[in-house]
């Protein structure tokens, strides 16, 4: 118990406030998202293949603000700064989704809604990597992730009380969004400190304080574009968590409880985010990266030949453990071989792949369920995680690959 405590009191405050701003604004986000995927089909009548192309749209608006956010970020050296406008603006969103009224003006109010997501995500990821050193990075993106994941647990458990008690009204649960992220918003803004003082050997570092510019992408190394190489190739496995809503829903589960299925989702990413990335602090990134891709292949067979709900769950869980085990670890990863001026841009260009992956993803998927049924949209999913596996294999150096600790340990 004492080397846990001791542990954890070597993370900064501001890690452990940042962690809870973002389980504050992941409770207010899934109480919007678990419940917009019926919402759209039975108060406005949007098909699945539709739903799941809004969904790739809209992750691909976030996912291409956040090189926006993590360019400003690096020419202001500021991410506090960017980050906070992006918690007000999540705070103001949120109302928004009650008064929905037809389709065009629900994809702008989520286009909106994920532009301030990217605003987070990008400078709150480069603001991690310049609190803590490179053995602690593994440890607080886990810790970040897994406060994340925390919140979107209890605000799906939330939603399913709201929704019994409420009769279903998906709008009410739209406003009682609003508070958690007000409350996120004020935390932040008095918790976090931006890192100012330099510790007397880095004032000798030939980049100390080296401003942004755009030749300084010519600084991110091979071992930098490997990885977003590799990322590129998984992520085309990971389509819109919509599919599993719907998976569900073809499963029996009933419409009261389909909030369960985000829950089993965010499970999945709690229980594996904080673990996993800290050991990979002490394990090779590479090797624990496997671990990941292994849990999309059987979040797969789980909803390729899953006949009852338990199954379905179980496969949802998987999927979501999936996401904080390998997001956990590629974000280390990038943190690791992104020059400190640069970082923020780093994690854009990571971030930009992976919505843009997201949303080819998505299509297919879409494509494929509406003409050949849901069990080919997963199978697709399980092909492409195995290629992703036999990619990892060649991606670690061949003097890695059967070495599980780090050299330097």
């Amino acid at each position: 118990m004492h080397s846990v405590k001791k542990f954890f009191s070597k993370l900064p405050t501001s890690i452990w406030i940042l962690g809870l701003t973002g389980f504050l604004i992941n409770l207010s986000t899934i109480m919007v998202f678990s419940q917009m995927p019926l919402f759209m089909k039975t108060e406005l009548g949007v098909s699945e293949h539709t739903v799941g192309v809004i969904d790739g749209f809209v992750e691909f608006v976030s996912y291409a603000m956040r090189i926006v956010a993590g360019s400003i970020s690096d020419i202001l050296q500021n991410r506090k700064v960017v980050l906070g406008f992006g918690y007000g603006l999540s705070a103001l969103v949120k109302p928004l989704f009650a008064l929905s009224s037809s389709v065009g003006l629900v994809i702008f109010i989520r286009s909106l809604d994920r532009i301030t997501n990217g605003l987070q995500a990008t400078p709150r990821d480069a603001l991690i990597g310049d609190l803590v050193p490179k053995d602690k990075r593994g440890s607080s993106y886990g810790l970040s992730k897994s406060l994340k994941t925390a919140g979107s647990v209890i605000g799906a458990a939330l939603v399913v009380w709201i929704m019994t008690v409420t009769n279903n009204d998906i709008r009410f649960v739209f406003l009682c969004a609003f508070v958690p992220a007000l409350i996120a918003l004020i935390l932040f803004i008095f918790g976090v400190k931006e890192p100012t003082a330099t510790p007397l050997i880095e004032l000798n570092k030939p980049n100390h304080k080296r401003k942004f510019h755009w030749r300084s992408l010519l600084e991110l190394k091979k071992e930098y574009w490997s990885i977003i190489a590799l990322l590129f190739v998984y992520e085309l496995s990971h389509f819109g968590e919509s599919y599993l809503t719907f998976r569900a829903a073809e499963a029996g589960v009933n419409i009261t409880y389909i909030s369960l299925v985000m829950l089993m989702f965010n499970m999945g990413q709690f229980l594996s985010a904080f673990p996993i990335g800290t050991l990979s602090d002490r394990f090779q990134r590479q090797n624990i990266l496997l671990i990941g891709f292994s849990f999309m292949l059987l979040a797969n067979i789980c909803m390729i030949y899953g006949t009852s709900p338990l199954l379905i769950y179980l496969g949802v869980f998987f999927w979501g453990a999936q996401m904080g085990t390998t997001q956990s670890i590629f974000v280390s990863m990038v943190s690791d071989h992104a020059p400190k001026h640069i970082r923020g841009t780093a994690f854009g260009i990571f971030y930009i792949v992976m919505g843009l992956d997201i949303m080819i993803a998505s299509k297919i998927a879409g494509v494929i369920w509406e003409h050949y049924g849901s069990i080919y949209a997963f199978k697709y999913s399980a092909c492409v995680a195995i290629f992703s596996i036999v990619c990892l294999f060649f991606f670690i150096p061949r003097k890695n690959r059967f070495t599980l600790f780090k050299s330097s340990r």
